[in-house]
């Protein structure tokens, strides 16, 4: 059977995929609800981490997207959740972050501000701070606590939180994105660049005005040390690019710079931002995220390139990636001249004890991985996480990586398919032009060496969103260029149109193809050569289409927002199926010959109950599901932010 799934690349807010629908089913079903629940397979561990932050005594956290905070209380050995009282995190896109520690109090920002006297076991809101303000970051400076928040500019608290008084005096915009110190002086980076603010002064100054628009990366690194990004205004030296880092060691000023052009890289300044200096090796072509120091070492990671060592004050730099897996590096710690940390995109955390000779990870329990795609093969389950892909042949119980050639920059996975008994991968590689550009591409799995093959790659696949296999000729939807279909043996893949549309769904049936997109509806293409038609029902125009299925000679329709659709005369008309639907945003379906099930964006996993002609919820997972496999007897869903669950399955007859 061809599976086919799709992930967007571009929407954070929304990842959505193929679903299909129920058939007619021959026999009767119940749901399980009762009788069984989801469990959490073991994984897969890993997933994004945007930030860290060890507390004095030594216990580490972990900021995430979609699964919240995480804390390790044996060096990154093993993590566990820290979230009660904090908000659901299941897939609303907020990262979560712990900023400070004063006293016995911990504070940390989402939607809010929240604090913990008990090591993070509990947090409760600070008051006004609450979920209509979100935190950007916290700072302690002697009794005061200082918060920036994403348009409320910064408050300040001499109570422990009782009372807040703003203090923007002087801020040109209040949407602070990072707030930090440098001993008793405050650092705040908005929009429109970065201000100052010491200890004896009331109003704020700005630091780079003129060439700095807006501060995207600080993070506290130590007393004295600072992580920040900046964005200029003007086009000249130190202007026309993007800075995305900076750090502070013995009075000197380190700034990791992006332009686009092949000037990217890392510079020093030794009189405060008054002059500067390149210090970037040829390795260092990638953008850099983070930086740190501790004692007089400092790191450096980037975007794509992994982390760089510096034993000099930044005069050489030495590549430290031995055992990094996920080169795209967002966050950094040194607890220890030796001891630093790493979050990555999606490989999770990463962890040296040598001063980064060597990594290994440190995921352990550090369940945040968004399973976009699943996929079986006689005994074993894959898994697409982002940049990634496993495999499981216990069921769930560990979960192993596929082997991914080398390349600088990481194919994007967006569609598992299943043919012929062979797993085809569609990815996109989003890279700048002086390195190829974007580029889209076909991979096949080497089931023996569970190994990637690459099958063709063309520039003109812009952002596969979907795929479709019949036979041996390859469909692709992508991202404004089109629908485009390859045949092995051919140099290149043919463009059959759609162009200036997302892609997000398709189905080939004889000569016909259907193709379902981001925001136009439905598509059919009758033959080659022939034009496009639009065949939506009145409720269908300018939906979302997330997959299609063709249950015998019924076509199904699953959409975001509207609920799920069929049409029994090739889409020429289309006819709601949504009872027992609250949740009409529809992820994933996956069919067995007497089931249905489909995965919704919040409201849980339902089966289709066929004497009563309606969904019914199995289970009580509540995570954003965005894909589904049946493996030996259970069903397994994938999630946004909670890796993979699974949940034993079984017919009943009335």
């Amino acid at each position: 059977m061809t599976r086919q799934r799709m992930l967007p690349v571009f929407w954070i807010a929304t990842v959505m995929f193929f679903v299909g629908l129920a058939p007619q089913l021959s026999a009767d079903v119940n749901a399980e609800s009762n009788e069984n629940e989801w469990v959490p397979t073991n994984g897969p561990y890993g997933g994004d981490v945007n930030t860290l932050y060890a507390t004095p005594e030594g216990v580490l956290f972990a900021g995430t997207g979609s699964a919240g905070i995480f804390r390790s209380t044996d060096l990154g050995n093993s993590w566990t959740p820290a979230n009660t009282g904090l908000p659901d995190f299941s897939g609303d896109g907020l990262y979560a972050a712990v900023y400070a520690q004063k006293g016995d109090t911990l504070y940390a920002g989402s939607g809010g501000l929240y604090a913990s006297t008990d090591g993070g076991d509990t947090w409760h809101h600070v008051p006004m701070f609450q979920k209509r303000v979100s935190v950007s970051g916290v700072v302690i400076i002697g009794a005061r606590i200082y918060i920036g928040t994403l348009g409320a500019g910064v408050w300040y608290s001499d109570d422990d939180g009782e009372s807040w008084i703003p203090m923007n005096e002087g801020l040109d915009n209040r949407l602070i994105r990072e707030l930090s110190k440098i001993r008793t002086t405050l650092v705040a980076g908005t929009e429109n660049g970065a201000f100052r603010k010491k200890a004896n002064e009331d109003v704020w100054t700005p630091i780079n005005a003129g060439f700095v628009k807006r501060l995207t990366d600080m993070e506290q690194i130590n007393r004295d040390r600072i992580a920040a990004g900046l964005k200029p205004l003007r086009r000249d030296f130190l202007s026309g690019l993007r800075v995305d880092a900076f750090t502070t060691l013995e009075n000197r000023l380190y700034m990791g710079i992006h332009t686009g052009r092949d000037d990217d890289g890392l510079f020093r300044s030794d009189d405060e931002g008054a002059s500067w200096t390149r210090i970037t090796v040829k390795e260092m072509v990638h953008t850099v995220e983070a930086l740190t120091a501790f004692g007089t070492t400092l790191y450096a990671s980037t975007f794509g390139g992994g982390v760089f060592r510096s034993e000099d004050k930044g005069d050489s730099w030495t590549m430290v990636n031995n055992g990094l897996t996920d080169l795209t590096v967002s966050a950094l710690l040194a607890v220890s001249e030796d001891t630093v940390f790493v979050g990555t995109l999606d490989g999770g955390i990463f962890r040296t004890t040598d001063g980064g000779d060597s990594w290994v990870e440190a995921n352990t329990g550090l369940m945040n991985t968004p399973v976009s795609e699943l996929a079986v093969i006689e005994d074993t389950i894959y898994a697409g996480i982002g940049h990634r892909l496993v495999y499981s042949v216990d069921g769930g119980e560990s979960w192993q990586p596929v082997k991914i050639p080398p390349m600088p920059i990481k194919y994007h996975f967006s569609a598992l398919s299943v043919s012929g008994g062979k797993l085809y991968i569609a990815a996109t590689k989003f890279a700048p032009r002086s390195q190829g550009g974007v580029v889209g591409g076909i991979f096949r799995l080497d089931a023996e060496t569970h190994s990637l093959i690459e099958l063709n790659t063309d520039s003109e696949l812009y952002g596969i969103e979907c795929m479709e296999i019949v036979g041996l000729t390859f469909y692709v939807g992508t991202q404004r260029r089109g629908v485009f279909r390859w045949t092995p043996g051919l140099d290149s893949w043919a463009n059959l149109g759609l162009e200036g549309n997302v892609v997000t769904a398709l189905s080939v049936n004889g000569k016909k193809i259907y193709a379902g997109t981001q925001r136009g509806g439905i598509f059919r293409l009758d033959g080659v050569g022939k034009p496009w038609q639009f065949i939506n029902s009145t409720d269908m125009t300018s939906n979302f289409i997330s997959d299609f299925r063709w249950i015998e000679s019924t076509l199904y329709a699953a959409t975001v927002g509207k609920g799920i659709f069929r049409s029994t005369n090739d889409g020429n008309s289309w006819t709601p199926l949504n009872d027992g639907l609250e949740d009409l945003s529809v992820m994933t379906i996956e069919a067995d010959d007497t089931n249905a099930y489909i995965g919704t964006y919040y409201d849980g996993v339902f089966q289709w109950i066929e004497n009563r002609k309606r969904w019914e919820r199995i289970g009580s997972l509540r995570r954003r599901t965005d894909s589904l496999v049946i493996h030996d007897g259970s069903l397994y869903a994938g999630t946004v932010g909670g890796g993979v669950f699974k949940i034993p399955i079984k017919k009943k007859t009335n």
